[in-house]
């Protein structure tokens, strides 16, 4: 028998589970849909990498915008028509145009940010300030 109220109540249940279980993406600040590429987002000590998958494309495809706090990665690809188009019984990945935004933290140099598309991933990398490369992981005290 739970006496807190939380199991009782799952109203609150679930306001706490929303709350405490949501994706990075609601933390980063991103507008994903299933009609745009799958995004990793990486944290060194060093700086924060973004990795587009978004296989097919040409790096001439995308254009990486920013523009205040925001860094936004959209695509737009050509199709060229064909008589010699393959009938496809299942597509998974077809971009034609996305935009994705995101919200960058204060720790990122926004004058360092430098992209490259390799084997069908386009790599953002932009490196901390340096205040931030500075601060290190500390104990806390406990009084």
């Amino acid at each position: 028998m739970n006496t807190n109220g939380i199991a009782s109540n799952p109203s609150f249940g679930k306001i706490f589970d929303e709350l405490f279980n949501r994706s990075i993406s609601d933390i980063v600040g991103t507008d994903f849909t299933s009609e745009s590429p799958s995004v990793n987002i990486i944290e060194t000590d060093e700086s924060f990498e973004l990795e587009v998958a978004a296989p097919g494309m040409t790096k001439e495809d995308f254009n990486i915008l920013i523009e205040k706090d925001h860094l936004t990665i959209s695509g737009d690809t050509k199709i060229e028509e064909s008589e010699n188009v393959a009938t496809f019984k299942r597509k998974e990945y077809d971009f034609k145009k996305f935009s994705r935004k995101f919200r960058l933290p204060e720790t990122v140099d926004k004058e360092t940010v430098k992209a490259k598309y390799d084997l069908g991933i386009l790599k953002v990398t932009m490196d901390k300030t340096p205040e931030a490369k500075e601060k290190g992981s500390r104990t806390i005290n406990i009084d």
